[in-house]
């Protein structure tokens, strides 16, 4: 399938002139007035200034040899801070949560997780302050853990003895 006048290309010439400005409001003022100059100030305005005798004074970061002064763009490293490395008692503290005393033991989960998170963000002594919280509440349920079951041992034992004790 061919077209007329597909294999002959056009000649380059010259760009086409852009169409006339046209707006609903007419053609926009001229950059300055008919005669070339701006008008003089006038009802007390002040004069204008000569221009300065001395010259360009360039801006403070302006070398008037080479112009404005290009600053290359600084790079940015964000350093992670260093992990802090506390003991978390995880383990103990789901022994504890188990085996122990469940109140005590869920408390020093809490304190256990808190630590491992700070020992994450690098926040030392947010994670050394978890750590022992963890630790005491971890010994103390350990503590009533054996406490109970001291006591409830002693309990059997005491029972056991009074009810097949006396034939």
């Amino acid at each position: 399938m061919s077209y007329p006048g597909y294999d002959k290309g056009s000649e380059p010439s010259a760009p086409a002139q852009p169409p006339p400005y046209s707006t609903p409001y007419g053609a926009p003022p001229p950059l300055l007035p008919s005669g070339g100059q701006f008008p003089t100030p006038s009802y007390g305005a002040a004069p204008a200034m000569p221009p300065n005798p001395q010259g360009y004074y360039p801006p403070y970061n302006e070398d008037p040899n080479r112009g404005p002064m290009g600053y290359a763009p600084q790079q940015v490293i964000l350093v992670p801070p260093p992990p802090a490395n506390e003991v978390d008692y995880l383990g103990y503290s789901i022994f504890t949560l188990l085996c122990c005393c469940l109140p005590l033991g869920i408390v020093a989960l809490v304190y256990s997780i808190q630590t491992r998170d700070a020992n994450r963000s690098g926040n030392a002594a947010l994670a050394q302050r978890n750590s022992r919280m963890a630790r005491i509440f971890n010994h103390t349920a350990l503590g009533v853990g054996i406490v109970v079951l001291i006591v409830w041992v002693a309990i059997v034992i005491a029972i056991s003895l009074s009810a097949y004790g006396h034939h």
